[in-house]
């Protein structure tokens, strides 16, 4: 499969591709086949690696250095063709790089892409751990059962969680269907709801109690921050998190979780979307900082 040792393809920091002696792989997918008002997101894996060359590689909070660790960037092997794939293909074809991540024995970091590219990721760290939680930093709900004639469009992502037997904690949240709305009302569900946690901290307590002891996969649709701080995504929803209402709360995750994989969707470059490029980047080695460094739990 081909990996950014292609002089075409950014590596991750700037780095040097360790191959298959990564720590860690950071896996593209390069897809934006049923998103539904901005495009662009199939472009937010070359964009974020390019951006990440001029991310410095001393976490300044944790004190990590990244250059401690060896990463590996992998594309699908036919780019073109995977952009044109109905949905359930994609989420196959993610599913079985994912499943050659994990039997390497390394660390998968995803970067979409729509976030229908989440659930092959999901579906590969499932099968080793029957008892994955799921944090969803997102705007949107994306719990319904199907839309616009695919289960695996972007809009129903929690719905396939939810379906797997996985528990989730959705994160600043902001936009909802009817139909979303009455089934979070009948299952009980708890949406943390941005207008109710943006600038607090006191509800990282209760996601820690249904989290912790559980095996947790983390992720994060670049939507769920506000429009000010992402604009470069498909559906910049209003109101939504700061940059440290996410970092905080990953910091916290990474501190008393077992965080087995991640993925970072719907970054969906424009012009003069550097910001966007650069936050998603920074994110990026936040999240392997936070997750993954040494005295971290570990999968």
């Amino acid at each position: 499969m081909p990996t950014s040792n292609t002089p075409s393809l950014p590596t991750f920091l700037g780095l040097p591709d360790a191959g298959e002696s990564a720590d860690l792989a950071i896996v593209c997918a390069p897809y934006d086949l049923t998103s539904t008002y901005g495009k662009g997101a199939d472009t937010g894996p070359h964009a974020l690696l390019t951006a990440s060359r001029s991310v410095e590689t001393w976490e300044e909070e944790t004190g990590f250095d990244l250059e401690s660790m060896r990463y590996s960037v992998r594309w699908p092997e036919d780019s073109a063709g995977f952009r044109q794939l109905a949905p359930e293909a994609m989420v196959q074809a993610m599913q079985s790089l994912h499943e050659q991540v994990l039997d390497a024995g390394q660390i998968g970091l995803g970067l979409g892409g729509e976030h229908s590219i989440t659930y092959g990721q999901f579906a590969a760290l499932k099968e080793r751990h029957p008892d994955l939680s799921v944090l969803q930093i997102d705007a949107h709900l994306d719990l319904r059962d199907s839309y616009e004639g695919s289960r695996h469009n972007h809009a129903c992502i929690a719905a396939r969680f939810l379906e797997d037997g996985a528990d989730i904690v959705q994160v600043g949240t902001r936009s909802c269907s009817r139909e979303e709305a009455e089934l979070v009302e009948r299952q009980g569900l708890t949406p943390y709801w941005a207008r109710h946690i943006t600038g607090r901290v006191a509800y990282h307590r209760e996601i820690l109690e249904r989290l912790a002891g559980h095996p947790v996969f983390v992720t994060v649709d670049l939507d769920g921050f506000d429009p000010s701080v992402v604009p470069a995504t498909g559906t910049p929803e209003p109101g939504g998190l700061t940059w440290f209402d996410v970092t905080r709360l990953l910091a916290m995750i990474g501190r008393h979780c077992n965080v087995v994989g991640a993925d970072i969707t719907e970054l969906a470059p424009h012009d003069n979307s550097r910001t966007s490029e650069f936050l998603a980047a920074r994110l990026a080695s936040k999240m392997i900082a936070y997750f993954w460094a040494p005295g971290r739990p570990q999968s």
